[in-house]
């Protein structure tokens, strides 16, 4: 019975990895990419090898692909349908993935036009013949910020940044990058 579960778990998990869209993370510092029910999600991730993608499933099903995911700390901002979304795998080579996440530390929630930080995916991968890897979803939310101030400032200035990842954090709300939208 296992078996059988195991392999109805893997076929439908690559058939939603081929109706997945291919996303990257966007360069140019201009605010002016979202539709009306769309939100930022930014999510950093930290690798000491190059993967080849994550799966995040949700309202949409997108993978983050290796051109965002190479060795080193990747910061990655797209714009997302706003909804519920959750890491479902991540593919650390030709041969070798990782799909088994507890929904709830690796669930986060795209708010619609709002920047939501949802953490830095920290994956660290080792092993020769026996291969191995810790993977953990941080908040670093003062991190995050600097990053934006930096690279995104135009798209930072016109809007709220909230985390939304696992667990509650008031930092952005305490340093003033949650102001809440008075009616006037």
């Amino acid at each position: 019975m296992s078996l059988i579960r195991n392999i109805l778990i893997v076929f439908a998990i690559s058939l939603t990895a081929s109706c997945a869209s291919k996303v990257t993370s966007i360069k140019d510092d201009v605010d002016d990419k979202l539709q009306e029910t769309e939100g930022y999600l930014l999510i950093a991730v930290d690798t000491n090898v190059g993967l080849n993608e994550i799966l995040i499933s949700g309202e949409n099903y997108i993978k983050l692909t290796a051109q965002d995911l190479r060795s080193g700390t990747n910061y990655i901002l797209i714009n997302l349908p706003e909804g519920e979304y959750e890491i479902q795998r991540i593919k650390l080579n030709d041969w070798y993935y990782i799909d088994h996440f507890e929904d709830e530390l690796w669930s986060f929630k795209v708010e619609k036009d709002v920047i939501s930080y949802v953490g830095h995916l920290d994956i660290q991968t080792g092993g020769w013949w026996s291969r191995y890897s810790e993977v953990e979803l941080l908040n670093k939310s003062s991190m995050a910020l600097e990053f934006m101030q930096e690279e995104f400032s135009s798209i930072l200035a016109n809007r709220n940044l909230k985390y939304h990842g696992p667990g509650d954090d008031e930092f952005f709300k305490i340093v003033g990058f949650n102001k809440t939208k008075e009616a006037s």
